[in-house]
């Protein structure tokens, strides 16, 4: 596999990671503000067994898993942008 196809597989992951992320953290309240609905449907249409995971019994681990896989994903993807100093500096970096 040749390093570009690495990165995009790991900017895969990284929207994945992302959107599980702002999805667990979505307010219902903000459902009237345009296109959050429309992005938490398309997240559950999208990724479905992570969705019914964060309403599972475990769904503080699955919330911290995809946490810390968003953040690991950032890493690497910092590190080769950005190189170390700014890698180590914005480190865990998990707004969403």
């Amino acid at each position: 596999m040749r390093k570009k196809e690495i990165i995009e597989e790991i900017v895969k992951k990284n929207d994945k990671y992302c959107s599980l992320v702002w999805f667990a953290r979505t307010d219902p309240k903000n459902f009237g503000i345009p296109g959050v609905l429309d992005a938490f449907e398309g997240v559950i249409d999208k990724y479905p067994k992570d969705v019914s995971d964060l309403s599972s019994e475990g769904s503080d681990w699955h919330h911290g898993f995809n946490s810390g896989m968003l953040a690991g994903m950032r890493y690497v993807l910092s590190l080769y942008e950005d190189g170390v100093e700014i890698a180590e500096e914005e480190f865990p970096f998990l707004d969403t």
